[in-house]
């Protein structure tokens, strides 16, 4: 492993407290103030929203070596990758990613991956890697979005 990015657990704290506020503003505009407050079936929902993003992001994280990427337990070849897509999902690019032996990484945050820029030069090498050599042939949304050279048949200068 040459370069790992990892949600810190105050990273973790604040996500969860986040959702629960975000959950607790739901009774406290349908009731127009805090009288749900003493209503005892609302407050699991807001603990439950809470405890569950702090467990899905405090567990999460990136690591990169010279020729793959892990997140989690999903990881690649990025110097075989066949399939690279970047998809907008809310307010997020996702990045996904396929190699020649059908290893996926589904879905990923693809601000996270470029938070870190060596963990992000090590992926970005892959994937251009694959594009150049033709074992990956992205769409051109794809390549505008990473920046990746022109098509099949196309010079590195797009000619």
């Amino acid at each position: 492993m040459l370069e790992w990015n990892q949600e810190t657990k105050n990273g973790a704290l604040i996500s969860g407290l986040i959702a629960a506020v975000i959950v607790a503003l739901v009774p406290t505009l349908e009731t127009q103030g805090l009288s749900w407050a003493t209503t005892w079936y609302w407050w699991p929902f807001i603990v439950l929203a809470g405890i569950l993003i702090y467990i899905a992001t405090g567990s999460s994280w990136l690591a990169a070596g010279a020729c793959w990427l892990q997140n989690g337990k999903s990881w690649v070849d990025t110097y075989e990758l066949t399939h690279i897509a970047v998809k907008a999902s809310g307010v997020n690019m996702m990045l996904r990613l396929e190699d020649s032996t059908g290893r996926k990484i589904g879905s990923l945050k693809l601000k996270d991956v470029q938070r870190n820029q060596k963990l992000w030069d090590l992926v970005y090498n892959g994937i251009l890697h694959s594009v150049v050599t033709g074992k990956a042939d992205p769409p051109t949304n794809v390549r505008t979005i990473l920046k990746l050279p022109g098509g099949k048949g196309q010079h590195r200068d797009g000619s």
